[in-house]
């Protein structure tokens, strides 16, 4: 099951300034946006394509292109 798990998430490194990383650990901290840097990141990352595609910055035909990995 959990091999299954990782063949449908495709994963992304990313590089973020110190001082952004010292953002993610003290809203980890907080609990306000997960319990874990990579949970804060994500809820962050997340929240702000909601908020393209609420804006308009993101089409549906942009969202719409996007498959699930199969």
């Amino acid at each position: 099951m959990v091999e299954k798990a990782k063949r449908e998430t495709e994963r992304l490194q990313v590089m973020l300034s110190l001082k952004t990383h010292a953002f993610l650990a003290r809203l980890a901290r907080k609990g306000t946006h997960g319990t874990s840097i990579p949970d804060a990141a994500k809820t962050l990352i997340e929240e702000g394509i909601r908020t393209a595609i609420e804006k308009g910055h993101l089409t549906p035909d942009d969202v719409q292109s996007v498959q699930k990995p199969q």
